[in-house]
């Protein structure tokens, strides 16, 4: 009987903790990562910027800024697969991380860092930071450090607007190559009427042509 009462309650304990592993699988798969998401971000800015801090610009070396990148994606690559409630949210941090990994590779095998290049992907970071902390403020240590990016991003964000209407309203279609007794066979002079729509004063703006010979 003894034995019997024994082997009902170890089936029972078998059972208990068999139902306690399936609700934490369950609790796991619906778990959500928004919240750790921006922690561990605030964590690998104020870490990143501890270090670059320690050198002056024309002291840094590749090796430096790979170190730069590093100290973030050691603490945020984790979230690339996870699930956020935040659909928003998770296409910023998933944007993010891509936007670090691409930078980290663009200068892996490179004895020196093109700082065109360089400032091109810091100018996404602080536009896609901005748009994070729109959705939800990033805890920061340092955060004067923080402001300063969140007003690079606007600047960035700003620029990007400007552009692309410029892009849009100065269509090569909208010009009318110019005729007339001032015109020599030599050149052509194109001209066209548009309509300033950015909300800024522009007084110059310089165009790039390309041209290529008939044949």
């Amino acid at each position: 009987m003894l034995k019997k009462l024994l082997r009902v309650s170890l089936i029972s304990v078998f059972l208990i903790l068999l139902l306690i592993s399936i609700f934490k699988s369950i609790d796991n798969r619906n778990k959500t990562y928004d919240s750790e998401f921006i922690t561990s971000l605030a964590k690998g800015l104020d870490e990143r910027w501890k270090v670059t801090d320690l050198k002056n610009y024309d002291e840094r070396e590749v090796e430096d800024y790979k170190s730069y990148i590093d100290y973030e994606l050691i603490e945020i690559e984790q979230y690339k697969n996870r699930k956020f409630k935040n659909p928003k949210l998770k296409r910023l941090a998933n944007t993010y991380i891509n936007v670090q990994l691409n930078e980290r590779k663009a200068i892996e095998s490179r004895d020196t860092v093109d700082m065109y290049e360089w400032n091109d992907y810091q100018d996404r970071r602080f536009e896609l930071l901005l748009d994070i902390n729109s959705i939800v403020a990033i805890p920061v240590q340092d955060k004067i450090r923080l402001d300063g990016i969140l007003k690079d991003g606007k600047a960035v964000k700003e620029f990007n607007r400007v552009y692309g209407i410029l892009v849009d309203t100065l269509a090569p279609k909208d010009f009318v190559a110019e005729t007339g007794s001032d015109v020599s066979g030599n050149e052509k002079r194109y001209i066209g009427n548009f309509e300033n729509t950015t909300g800024h004063d522009i007084v110059t703006i310089y165009i790039g042509i390309d041209y290529y010979d008939k044949d």
